[in-house]
């Protein structure tokens, strides 16, 4: 559990060659937060102008109800409809420091997924940046609770997590009653050239199984790791989840994969919002039920 105390101190922020020496701040409340890297950060309590380099930050923090308070985001910050009209701050992995600055802001949320330099540029200009990435399902509930408390939205994040729990609830109350011999196999793959997948300690892995799936690419070296083509067809998955771009079709037309069983059956999926599989905010629920309905459901394909 992320830990917060509450301290006064007075918050001044210089950037120096970026927008110049801004005017000292009065006293503010603050409070210490342990983010995901394991660092104590002295942040503002109820921060006015927040800057999200993460699309699902920026997830938590509308749903929360601190949209108000978010002065700008990354280009990849799509959802909620009113994120795509904030100022921009760059792209996910190229976050431009002078559009930062410009937007005074007094939080930067960032995420530990390639951002690590971003992180440490920003905490050389001075910005208090807090870093969340959930490495699994159980850590969004954690996530969302801290951004609650940090913005002064504790309300809204205990609304949030009462609809997040409640579709986890319903699924794990489902899978519970399964079978070991009953759950499926399944081959997600997030590139197909060079064919990838995920493997034990990534999010989406973790999805999968508590959906209630058993994912083929456990035991591969990395998170999101290669794999042969001709390794999927002999690990033989019952079913196919296409976040890669790729179609049914091009699966079928693959060599030796039309005898795998989830190409045989008609079960490949593909056309779904790959963000709710990916992205570790409060629609990572809805991702699940997406799941458990194409593994055990009647879903088919938009």
């Amino acid at each position: 559990m992320k830990a917060l105390k509450t301290a006064t101190v007075v918050f001044v922020v210089f950037i120096f060659g970026c927008t110049g020496p801004p005017p000292e701040r009065a006293a503010v409340e603050t409070v210490e937060v342990t983010d995901d890297l394991g660092r104590v950060v002295k942040v503002p309590r109820r921060p006015e102008r927040i800057v999200s380099t993460s699309p699902e930050v920026t997830e938590i923090l509308f749903a929360v109800g601190a949209g108000e308070n978010v002065a700008g985001v990354t280009t990849w910050c799509n959802y909620p409809p009113e994120a795509r009209g904030l100022p921009k701050v760059g792209d996910f992995s190229n976050v431009d420091m002078e559009k930062v600055a410009a937007l005074e802001p007094d939080l930067v949320i960032a995420t530990g997924h390639e951002q690590g330099r971003t992180v440490e540029n920003l905490e050389r200009l001075g910005f208090p940046v807090v870093v969340f990435f959930a490495p699994d399902v159980n850590g969004v509930r954690e996530n969302i609770r801290a951004v609650g408390e940090i913005t002064g939205h504790e309300e809204g994040a205990a609304e949030t997590l009462a609809d997040f729990d409640g579709r986890l609830a319903v699924v794990d109350a489902d899978v519970a009653d399964l079978a070991d011999n009953d759950r499926v196999s399944v081959f997600v793959e997030i590139s197909n050239e060079p064919l990838m997948t995920v493997s034990g300690g990534s999010f989406v892995a973790d999805m999968v199984e508590r959906a209630g799936g058993t994912n083929i690419g456990e035991g591969l070296p990395r998170a999101y790791s290669r794999i042969d083509p001709e390794e999927v067809v002999r690990r033989n998955p019952d079913v196919i989840v296409l976040a890669s771009g790729a179609t049914p079709d091009d699966v079928a037309a693959r060599v030796g994969w039309s005898g795998i069983t989830a190409v045989r059956e008609g079960r490949v999926y593909a056309g779904f919002d790959e963000d709710l599989l990916f992205r570790a905010g409060p629609r990572a629920s809805e991702g699940v039920e997406l799941l458990y309905e194409m593994f055990y459901g009647d879903y088919e394909n938009p």
